[in-house]
């Protein structure tokens, strides 16, 4: 009857995130040493002697605890689902799923190419038993969007079924084997352009950003004073220095100026166009502040009555100060017993509405019909936040 095997006693202790290649390269370094005194010694003697020293009965348990601790594929079928896969969101928007092995794990990433985002990398990264989840924090118009995947692997059809979860709104997604080709490459646009677009309300600022890479050539729109921040564009278009540029629901059309730095066209929304001249942005250059009214002068004694304290809902807190008679206005932290902002000096555009003089901002002061200071909002992005008085 056979004695029982005796059980590795390991001598070492493998890292967290164990490197199959180092391992590798250590039992290689110890093959050449040993040569030099047993030349018949082979590679798999080492390996073998290697995996005991680690606590495994041979060089293949080793290497499949290895691939385990490190994330990395170890079925025929979660070898199948690595590489490059697209597929579309339920709105029609698409996405590409990146599945890569790699010395350190898994490595997967996503692009967006509607929206002009490419290698957002996948957090919680795993592929086992033909199942791949993951989780990703993606940029949105403002903000950003935590998002979970889950999804099995269709060994019949060779693709991944799934589901997206985002904003709590559960949706199914599902991969395909395939690439989306790169936008095409558009010269002469790079960089910053602003306009103002006329309206009832007076001018509305646009700014355009163009940026080309080898993705091809992608753009985003922002319009401060309507708090529409990194909308993109879904195609651009250029025939000699005619540009077209189309957004979901909007169209710019217009004229290269011979020197590349002006467009002058038209803005069309609902077949209704409105005149609309872009002047491209000096390298580096800050975005134009917002058109202001002149400035007026505001007697001292009224300045005093809106120094203070102004919590908003959020528990921010404003302290509001004069100096040389002059209004100044400093975020705060610890209910205004820490400063977490710098202080700056506020314009007046009325006895009670002042604008930050180096911020693209405004502040109303509210009163009572006594006199009495009630509040202050301010408005900044096409939205209004009101902090009510607290000292």
């Amino acid at each position: 009857m056979p004695e029982p095997r005796a059980e590795p006693h390991a001598t070492r202790r493998l890292p967290p995130r164990p490197s199959l290649e180092h391992l590798k390269n250590e039992a290689k370094r110890r093959l050449q040493a040993l040569r030099w005194l047993t030349p018949a010694t082979k590679l798999a003697e080492v390996q073998h002697q290697v995996a005991r020293e680690y606590g495994f009965a041979n060089w293949r348990e080793l290497k499949a605890n290895v691939d385990r601790a490190s994330g990395l594929p170890a079925s025929p079928e979660d070898c199948a689902g690595l590489g490059d896969w697209i597929g579309l969101f339920a709105g029609g928007s698409r996405v590409a799923l990146h599945i890569t092995p790699g010395e350190d794990g898994l490595t997967v990433t996503m692009d967006m190419p509607d929206y002009g985002f490419f290698g957002l990398g996948a957090d919680d990264v795993r592929l086992a038993g033909g199942r791949l989840s993951f989780t990703l924090l993606a940029p949105m118009p403002v903000g950003s969007s935590q998002s979970a995947y889950e999804a099995r692997w269709d060994a019949a059809a060779e693709r991944w079924i799934g589901e997206w979860t985002g904003h709590g709104v559960t949706l199914q997604l599902d991969f395909m084997r395939g690439a989306y080709p790169p936008a095409p490459s558009i010269a002469g646009l790079d960089g910053f352009w602003d306009g103002r677009l006329p309206s009832a309300k007076g001018p509305i600022r646009l700014s355009f950003r163009f940026k080309t890479d080898r993705h091809g050539t992608h753009a985003w729109l922002d319009s401060p004073d309507t708090n529409l921040i990194g909308r993109p564009a879904m195609r651009i278009e250029r025939r000699d220095r005619e540009v077209v540029v189309t957004m979901r629901t909007v169209a710019i059309t217009g004229r290269l100026s011979a020197d590349g730095q002006a467009i002058e066209g038209e803005f069309i929304k609902n077949g209704t166009a409105r005149p609309l001249t872009l002047l491209r942005r000096p390298p580096g250059a800050a975005a134009p502040l917002p058109e202001r009214p002149q400035a007026m002068e505001v007697a001292p004694e009224i300045l005093e009555r809106y120094a203070g304290l102004y919590m908003s809902a959020l528990r921010t807190v404003l302290a509001v100060s004069v100096e040389d008679d002059r209004l100044f206005a400093q975020f705060t932290a610890d209910g205004g017993k820490a400063v977490s902002g710098p202080k700056l000096d506020l314009v007046a555009a009325s006895p009670t509405r002042f604008y930050w003089r180096v911020m693209d901002a405004a502040l109303t002061f509210e009163q009572a019909p006594d006199g009495r200071v009630l509040a202050a909002v301010m408005h900044q992005n096409g939205r209004a936040s009101r902090a009510e008085r607290i000292g």
